[in-house]
């Protein structure tokens, strides 16, 4: 006797829909599924929580009346299936997918949302330009003192955060903080264009890249020794000539996650070498995703760790309806005119990817990623005939 395939799993519908020319947006408007439901069932054949049973026979009849043959439908319906017919799932991987369908790309207002919600510019969307549209909680004002402190006091830290999690406004916070207050640091910033962890994959960034940096950065044209003590020495007496002159300097990497181990070691050497005395000539500041921080906890690279103080920028959490008040409240407007607080919950609750076993939630909560839901969010209230986005709209995303 075979045991069932599991009934929240089913083989993936991609490759029927592709054959018979039916576009996901299609499948999902005919099914009444959201877009993300419907990209994990396509995609990867995960059926929802709620009532799966019911989602995949809706599914099959849904695709029989588009004349998709009942010796393909038999081949995906799931009553029909034993599971050694069907691909194991990890758990694991369930989680990453359905994590990857919940981050939407750039959206943009469709005409009817920006005639109901009386927009001319999309006050979620777009760079922060403005002191009114930088949000501020606990977690971010650490970060931007930690980045203060290495500009100012040449000190070495990292700021860390997921894409999307507000690493590069803060960059950008910082040197509009430093040109307010008249305070005389120069910004070095390596090109980590194209820069890869290995050479197999692109180019790695090394001391002779950052050298190289400092360099130009007080003269774009000067040449760069190719001996390394020279340049070394050349490094040096640029630092010293400018610190004479009453600046700081701060270097900047950004992408720092994919600096190789060798670049890391050589960065804290170059730090400890860059002095006047006792005073420190150079401050470093790395910017990167998780993986930077975990790069550092390795044991080769214990020198680093041990002098770098590393701060990070967490999803937004029970804060995601400050942030959009501020966002809202930037563009002189109240959130209510577009959110009701049971939208909000539903929001909060709908980017946070339930962990497997005893994995902690995954949020999915970052500024950006928070601001591309709540523009599909208006742009479906608008298709819906919603007043303002609610709970339902937000599940209807």
């Amino acid at each position: 006797m075979h045991a069932h395939a599991s009934t929240n799993v089913m083989p993936p519908l991609q490759a029927v829909l592709q054959e018979h020319e039916i576009t996901q947006a299609e499948f999902a408007k005919g099914v009444g599924m959201s877009s993300a439901a419907a990209c994990r069932l396509v995609k990867h054949g995960l059926l929802p929580a709620r009532r799966p049973a019911e989602v995949s026979r809706r599914a099959l009849d849904w695709l029989k009346g588009r004349g998709v043959p009942a010796a393909v439908l038999k081949k995906v319906d799931p009553a029909e299936l034993h599971l050694g017919e069907v691909a194991p799932v990890n758990p694991e991987t369930i989680e990453t997918q359905e994590e990857e369908t919940m981050l939407l790309p750039p959206q943009t207002l469709s005409e009817a949302a920006r005639r109901q919600f009386t927009l001319f510019s999309d006050p979620f969307q777009g760079e922060v330009t403005t002191d009114e549209q930088m949000y501020l909680n606990g977690n971010i004002r650490f970060v931007r003192e930690v980045a203060w402190q290495a500009a100012v006091g040449a000190r070495m830290a990292a700021i860390v955060g997921e894409s999307g999690s507000g690493k590069t406004t803060m960059l950008d916070d910082l040197k509009e903080n430093l040109l307010r207050d008249h305070r005389p640091v120069v910004c070095i910033e390596p090109s980590m264009e194209g820069a890869e962890e290995t050479d197999t994959k692109g180019k790695t960034v090394k001391a002779v890249d950052i050298h190289t940096a400092i360099v130009r950065t007080f003269n774009a044209r000067a040449s760069v020794a190719s001996n390394g003590e020279a340049r070394s020495r050349q490094v040096h007496a640029a630092l010293t000539e400018s610190c004479t002159a009453g600046h700081s300097h701060l270097l900047i990497i950004e992408e720092a996650h994919a600096l190789p181990v060798p670049t890391l070691n050589h960065l804290k050497r170059l730090r400890e070498k860059m002095r006047i005395g006792r005073k420190f000539m150079l401050g470093i500041l790395l910017v990167g995703h998780p993986e930077l921080e975990e790069k550092l906890g390795r044991w080769d690279v214990r020198e680093v760790m041990q002098r770098i103080e590393v701060a990070r920028l967490p999803p937004l959490g029970a804060d995601v309806a400050a942030y959009l008040q501020c966002r809202a409240a930037a563009a002189g407007r109240s959130l209510d005119e577009f959110i009701t607080p049971d939208g909000v919950d539903e929001l909060r609750s709908r980017l946070t990817v339930q962990g497997t076993g005893k994995a902690a939630p995954a949020s999915l909560l970052n500024p950006l990623n928070v601001n591309n839901w709540m523009s599909a969010a208006l742009n479906t209230a608008a298709e819906l005939g919603a007043p303002v986005v609610g709970r339902d709209v937000i599940r209807a995303v």
